[in-house]
């Protein structure tokens, strides 16, 4: 893109045509807003002494973004809303061409709801832009600290709801600019993600537990030994492979129901379920500062009929007389999230029988897994999406995620194969049995990576739990660019979407070849 000469025309007057088209050109869909918006940051600069060349150097930033009009929007919003005392530090960044304004921009013009996190506290956006904190993930020890940091002076769940709120949503921030601008690749990022997921959850049990105790008293079982509760992460949460948009799937459990606190004899029946909810509201309420993570409580015995929480004896009785074959499927995804280790460890020893059990029907197995599969195809055919949802279409990532679960409970309990929560890690111990050839963990592991890259732009781009591809070309040329799939140029931007849909195809078409492999013959 070649240097603007609008430090030479008067931004008040009409949109000159050379410049009009030299806007277009440049990618910007609407040029006469992208002129109103220049001199409107123009006159909101000029009192504060910037430099003459910075329009032209903004208008050029965005015209080089994954979406100039975007890009635009959210700099007219970042400058016009700033304080004085902000301004120079940003104008620092954004006058000169360097790899942290382009990270910037590549968030500016592709996510509005990571944008809002910016503009929302500029101190924040200058920390992680104006030097390098954006190229690295923050390690779990350093996001501990700063979440503790955030917390002090919190004593009660409702002092705790903004600081939790305002920590997950910079964290997240910090992962998807070092995730778009490939500094870290998808395995860690998944991992990250998942980590400040599990910070969270550990700082909101700990909260609210001290309101509850500080209530009735510390929970007691017989003999004078503490009583314990723990958080299970189920799904990708308990897989360490959590979504950028993921709902957070848990079971909570508790060690025994005759235990009392110390202070007014609750029992632990009445008190456990009582720090389900306090941790469920803390974590998933909608308040003006958004969500720590929305909660899903489904997966737990009776689904939403059934106690919030329930005892490690109680999850046995049930999964003994009333299991079913799709909870041991979802059992495999359990990991102690947060609570009580001791206690989330005896809950996975008792149930660890019940998920691998050593003498199974293979063929009922693997029709029962198919079936739910062509349940979920048959739903998405009725609702038009198939094609282009990344987790349940055709190839998708569920259908590798149902090879690595089948064998799993085909095999798993009969040949004493140690618990594998992560598909990736189980792809590849397939291929060490014999189970899967080389090639075909290769090609599943390598569409994994793909289609969980894929899945996480999508969701960043909005915030929101959305799996489909967008149909709009618009939109599929932005998640193309963030997929590194096209570059700054309107030629290559156009050629974007459909090297990204040639990509999704091969993938899927491999995955499906594959899936049918498995459970069409003889496992």
């Amino acid at each position: 893109m070649t240097t603007f000469t609008i430090d030479r025309v008067d931004l008040s007057s009409p949109l000159p045509a050379a410049v009009s088209d030299h806007l277009r050109g440049s990618g910007f869909e609407q040029p006469e807003d992208a002129w109103r918006m220049l001199g409107q940051i123009d006159a909101r600069l000029t009192p504060t002494g910037a430099p003459e060349h910075l329009i032209p150097a903004l208008a050029e930033a965005a015209g080089s973004s994954l979406q100039p009009d975007r890009a635009l929007i959210s700099l007219h919003t970042l400058l016009t809303r700033s304080g004085d005392e902000e301004i120079p530090a940003l104008l620092d960044l954004l006058a000169v061409p360097s790899a942290s304004r382009d990270a910037l921009l590549t968030i500016l013009s592709a996510s509005p709801y990571l944008t809002t996190t910016l503009v929302q506290d500029v101190g924040f956006l200058l920390e992680t832009f104006a030097g390098d904190a954006w190229r690295t993930l923050q390690p779990e020890e350093e996001l501990d600290a700063q979440l503790a940091d955030m917390l002090d002076g919190a004593s009660t769940p409702d002092e705790a709801m903004k600081p939790l709120r305002t920590f997950k949503q910079q964290a997240y921030l910090r992962i998807a600019v070092c995730d778009l601008m490939r500094q870290s690749g998808t395995p860690a990022v998944l991992e990250r993600l998942t980590d400040v997921a599990d910070l969270c959850l550990q700082a909101a049990h700990d909260v609210c537990g001290r309101k509850l105790q500080a209530r009735h008293g510390r929970p007691m079982l017989e003999g004078s030994k503490p009583s314990g509760f723990a958080v299970i992460g189920m799904g990708k949460l308990g897989g360490r492979d959590l979504n950028f948009s993921s709902d957070i799937d848990l079971l909570y459990v508790y060690d025994a129901t005759d235990g009392r606190t110390e202070k007014d004899g609750t029992s632990t029946y009445e008190y456990y379920p009582k720090l389900a909810r306090a941790i469920t509201d803390l974590i998933s309420r909608l308040t003006p500062d958004g969500q720590v993570f929305r909660v899903d409580l489904r997966l737990r015995p009776e689904g939403r009929a059934g106690d919030i929480a329930n005892s490690i004896e109680g999850y046995r009785w049930h999964y003994e007389i009333q299991g079913q074959a799709w909870q041991r499927q979802a059992l495999l995804k359990a990991r102690c999230s947060a609570g009580s280790s001791e206690v989330g460890g005896r809950f996975l020893d008792t149930i660890e029988p019940f998920v691998f059990y050593p003498a199974l029907d293979q063929p009922l197995i693997l029709e029962d897994i198919n079936h739910m599969r062509e349940r979920i195809a048959k739903a998405l055919i009725e609702r038009g999406s198939g094609d282009y949802h990344v987790k349940l279409g055709k190839g998708g990532i569920r259908e590798i995620e149902f090879i690595a679960q089948g064998f799993q409970l085909v095999y798993a309990g009969a040949q004493g194969w140690p618990w594998e929560r992560s598909t990736r890690r189980m792809l590849a111990d397939l291929a060490e049995k014999g189970y899967l050839s080389d090639e075909e963990a290769s090609d599943l592991d390598e569409a994994y990576l793909f289609l969980r890259d894929l899945e996480n732009r999508i969701q960043m781009t909005s915030g929101h739990q959305t799996h489909e591809i967008p149909r709009e070309h618009a939109a599929q040329a932005v998640l193309a660019g963030m997929m590194g799939l096209s570059g700054p140029t309107l030629d290559e931007r156009e050629a974007g979407p459909g090297r990204m849909l040639e990509a999704y195809g091969k993938h899927t078409a491999r995955v499906h070849q594959v899936y049918d492999r498995v459970f069409h013959s003889a496992m």
